[in-house]
């Protein structure tokens, strides 16, 4: 009963959705006799073919392993994403994609639990602002205890911990056992993220010049505005609106520098060709752009353009 009670907890970090639910059956493999220490692997994140649906998850959520062993996680998908282990009472930051504590390397290649220890950004491609990520993140534990990490960027929605025993005590799942567990994670976030996709763009096929930018839910996101080729007349209006989760922004144009992509540019209510910048878009607050020529105006998120984030928008006299 012990053993179920715990492979049911590796289960349960997959995304909470009842209809979605998956069986996970990781099988009982672990034995005293492996011999540590050990570098065990975990899959930071996961996309969709096409990059429209990711993963927000640690795969698995959580690992047991002996002090002395060694997590590496890796690169799973292109959405940008960091492995931190905060230090004892500090708090969960804001996230600055600006702030090199942040986006960097940070503390020791070893770890335990008194200070903090961060990958930096880690993704299979270089994003936005972040053009040297890194591939994978080791660090080695030396200290028992139950330590849960973040990923800055998404906060809360993306966490996981790492069960550390004293070294020699024997491994209750293999390598495998957790590949499995990650895999049946990942494909219930997936279905989720396509599902809700699949829905909003049926609920928006009629929505005249309302689009949704982006659609995140528990442990997916969606890097796609929904209804990604409007078309309108001379004079009217485009309202584009974000949800919570992940930041977004509508920009024409070339992309502002720097910093200068946080913030609005430009005026939305007289465009009609060049540069205009939403900033990162408050969420449930539409940024609307009103079009005062005739026209084929393509946007992007400046954020998620390389993982196919883009629209245009078309006007008709």
């Amino acid at each position: 009963m012990h053993r179920k009670s715990l492979l049911r907890r590796l289960v349960l970090a997959a995304v909470c959705v009842t209809a979605l639910a998956v069986p996970v059956a990781l099988g009982s493999t672990a034995s005293a006799a492996i011999a540590g220490p050990v570098t065990w692997q975990v899959r930071v994140g996961a996309e969709s073919p096409d990059m429209a649906v990711s993963a927000m998850k640690f795969l698995p959520r959580e690992v047991w392993v002996d002090v002395g062993d060694t997590v590496r996680w890796t690169a799973g998908s292109a959405e940008p994403h960091t492995v931190t282990f905060l230090a004892p009472g500090t708090s969960l930051p804001a996230f600055n994609p600006f702030d090199p504590s942040q986006t960097t390397l940070q503390g020791a290649s070893s770890y335990d639990g008194t200070a903090l220890a961060s990958s930096g950004i880690v993704a299979t491609q270089p994003i936005f602002v972040f053009t040297d990520p890194a591939s994978g993140y080791n660090l080695t534990f030396t200290a028992t205890g139950d330590f849960t990490y973040y990923c800055l960027l998404h906060g809360v929605m993306m966490t996981g911990v790492v069960h550390v025993r004293a070294a020699g005590t024997a491994y209750p799942y293999t390598q495998q056992d957790y590949n499995r567990a990650g895999n049946q994670q990942a494909a219930a976030a997936l279905l989720a993220g396509r599902t809700a996709y699949r829905q909003a763009r049926q609920a928006h096929a009629t929505t005249g010049s309302q689009v949704q930018v982006g659609i995140d839910g528990e442990g997916f996101g969606v890097s796609r505005f929904v209804r990604d080729n409007v078309v309108v007349h001379v004079g009217q209006t485009v309202s584009f609106t974000a949800g919570p989760g992940a930041p977004h922004t509508v920009t024409f144009g070339q992309e502002p520098p720097g910093l200068a992509i946080l913030a609005p540019s430009g005026d939305p209510t007289h465009f009609g060709g060049g540069d205009l910048n939403s900033g990162v878009l408050t969420p449930g607050v539409p940024f609307t752009v009103t079009f005062t020529a005739a026209g084929k105006y393509h946007y992007i998120c400046a954020i998620h353009d390389g993982m196919g984030m883009v629209g245009d928008v078309v006007v008709v006299p």
